[in-house]
């Protein structure tokens, strides 16, 4: 199972809590590439620019999706390219944490750490240059508001329709 959305929609807070309830193990495919290049995902774009940033999550998604039964959080922009979003749709069921602008502002830090959220015209631009690719997922989560927790029922119960189980029931 695959989550994507926005940066600040939550994928990396309510996939754990969706995980644990599946007896799942949990991924978040940044962190993987952070793991695995020994740099973070603002020094990879700054240093060889995000065309080869984006190579190298296509390269993790394809790995993390030959492992089963795992919760996925995909980065911002991974679902927005073609070959990563073919990657991480194959065998698979992928939830949109769908979130308002508004609400990921307030989220997401200005601290450097998320090389794309400089400004709020630019988060805007993004977003909406993203949604038609997130709108092609197959479950859609509104994550705007309420806890984790909600999210991560909502998720669950959106998932029992095709015929993946919370485990704690």
């Amino acid at each position: 199972m695959v989550l994507v959305g926005f940066m600040g929609a939550g994928k990396s807070t309510i996939g754990p809590l969706v995980a644990e309830r599946l007896g799942w193990s949990f991924l978040d495919l940044d962190t993987r590439i952070e793991e695995r290049t020994g740099r973070r995902i603002a020094e990879l774009f700054r240093d060889r620019g995000e065309p080869a940033f984006r190579e190298l999550e296509r390269a993790a998604a394809q790995e993390a999706m030959r492992q089963a039964r795992l919760v996925l959080a995909a980065g911002g922009g991974a679902f927005a390219q073609p070959a990563t979003r073919e990657a991480l749709r194959k065998g698979s069921v992928t939830v949109w944490l769908r979130c308002d602008l508004p609400t990921i502002l307030a989220r997401v830090p200005a601290d450097g750490r998320r090389p794309l959220a400089a400004n709020r015209d630019i988060m805007q631009a993004l977003l909406a240059e993203r949604e038609p690719s997130y709108q092609l997922s197959d479950v859609v989560v509104d994550t705007s508001e309420g806890t984790p927790e909600a999210a991560a029922r909502q998720v669950l119960e959106r998932l029992g329709t095709r015929g993946i189980r919370d485990t704690t029931r």
